[in-house]
């Protein structure tokens, strides 16, 4: 990306960004919502400071099984927090 250091404050200010950025997303999953947006926002910022830090790049994750999707959904619904 860049061959010169990233200055310190903006570190600082991406850092706080990704911490509210979490923030929201606990806020929105809280109340049963979710945003695939902010989630991009997210891991934007999380991207940026890892490549800031000298690390690569997180890799996708791995296909997750479908019985694991169906029982966190089924997890949900019982606990009431999704729609």
């Amino acid at each position: 990306m860049m061959n010169e250091p990233v200055p310190g404050d903006v570190v600082a200010a991406v850092r706080v960004a990704r911490t509210c950025l979490l923030d929201a997303q606990f806020r929105l999953d809280d109340h049963g919502y979710h945003c695939r947006l902010l989630d991009g926002l997210q891991d934007g910022a999380s991207t940026l400071l890892a490549e800031w830090a000298g690390r690569d790049r997180p890799t996708p994750a791995l296909t997750v099984p479908l019985y694991f999707t169906e029982a966190a959904q089924q997890y949900r619904r019982a606990a009431r927090r999704s729609y």
